[in-house]
């Protein structure tokens, strides 16, 4: 704002308004005199207060603060991608892409970000598009651009699933939980191992048997026989051997296990073994001759050996004899109702 006064036009001092006065503002417009005196005083109280020079002054102030403010951002901004020397993600970068499995991905994905040069550069030499520009290693490349390095390479293992601090982050589980969870396998492991525990039992069992029974079979067969062509040339012929064998091979059948049906067969087989006794010398109070002997003797060897055949048959596989165990349950006559 201006002030007239007698001696010309005159700038009016900050935050004094248009008609008031001062002490400061009286003495500065009355002590001027006419003429030289009176310009150059004039000129002396309105250069100070120009209008356009505080505008100028406040702009040239607050253009190098946003210029300053702006400058400290890009550098908070330029390692953003780039983890901590030392710390453990940096660690992991540097070893995982600078591995020579990962280098060729490293450098596809630093191309593809625009961080490299497509045209010349390689797994063993790179060449970047931001300064220091130049033909570098991989490593040094990883040291002058830290932050271009750290941003491929986040990109490259979280692509992969294998971003750095995902093992730490994953929540472990405690010792109850994983009791839980493998209790399943533990389960079908325990069923499996008693499965074949079992499953080895009988089978040594079944083999037992069966040799029990075939060295009982082969015993009472041969002193059978011996016993039979001596009773043919004398009546009175010693049947002490047959005996034992025959005792040894009732013993073995008795072990006979299940299904039912192979039981039962073994009990009539123990009950029909012949030569319990021995042969007679004599029937009906007449002395049986050589040829009646020979007779008696021939019908005895015909059912030892059905007798035996008949034990080796039990030696077959038990889903055959739980089948006839079954057919012969099927076929067994219903019990009468009490009246």
């Amino acid at each position: 704002m201006r002030q007239r006064t007698r001696h010309g036009t005159v700038a009016a001092p900050l935050g004094v308004r248009a008609g008031g006065r001062t002490g400061a503002g009286i003495a500065a417009v009355a002590a001027p005199s006419r003429g030289r005196a009176a310009r150059r005083a004039s000129s002396t109280v309105a250069a100070p207060f120009d209008d356009r020079a505080p505008g100028r002054s406040a702009a040239a102030a607050v253009v190098p603060r946003a210029a300053a403010a702006a400058i400290a951002l890009l550098a908070a901004a330029a390692p953003a991608f780039a983890a901590p020397p030392g710390s453990k993600e940096r660690d992991v970068q540097l070893v995982y892409c600078l591995d020579s499995a990962h280098r060729g991905d490293l450098v596809t994905a630093a191309v593809r970000l625009g961080l490299l040069r497509p045209d010349v550069s390689t797994p063993k030499s790179v060449m970047p598009t931001a300064p220091p520009v130049g033909r570098m290693s991989p490593e040094a490349w990883a040291v002058r651009h830290e932050g271009d390095f750290s941003r491929a390479c986040s990109a490259l293992m979280a692509a992969g699933a294998d971003a750095p601090g995902a093992p730490a982050e994953k929540k472990e589980d405690g010792w109850f939980e994983a009791f839980l969870t493998s209790l399943p396998l533990l389960a079908v492991g325990a069923l499996l191992t008693l499965g074949g525990q079992m499953s080895e039992r009988l089978s040594t069992e079944r083999r037992l048997l069966k040799q029990q029974l075939d060295a009982g079979a082969t015993a009472f067969r041969t002193a059978a026989r011996a016993y039979l062509t001596a009773y043919e040339a004398d009546p009175q012929a010693d049947h002490t051997a047959v005996v034992s064998a025959r005792e040894a091979l009732l013993g073995a059948l008795a072990q006979v296990a299940g299904p039912g049906a192979r039981r039962e067969r073994a009990q009539a087989l123990a009950d029909g073994l012949p030569l319990a006794q021995p042969l007679p010398g004599a029937r009906a109070g007449t002395l049986l001759g050589t040829a009646a002997r020979a007779r008696d003797a021939q019908e005895v060897r015909g059912s030892v050996e059905r007798e035996l055949r008949a034990v080796a048959e039990l030696n077959g596989r038990a889903l055959h004899w739980r089948w006839r165990t079954a057919r012969a349950r099927l076929r067994r006559p219903a019990p009468e109702a009490a009246p």
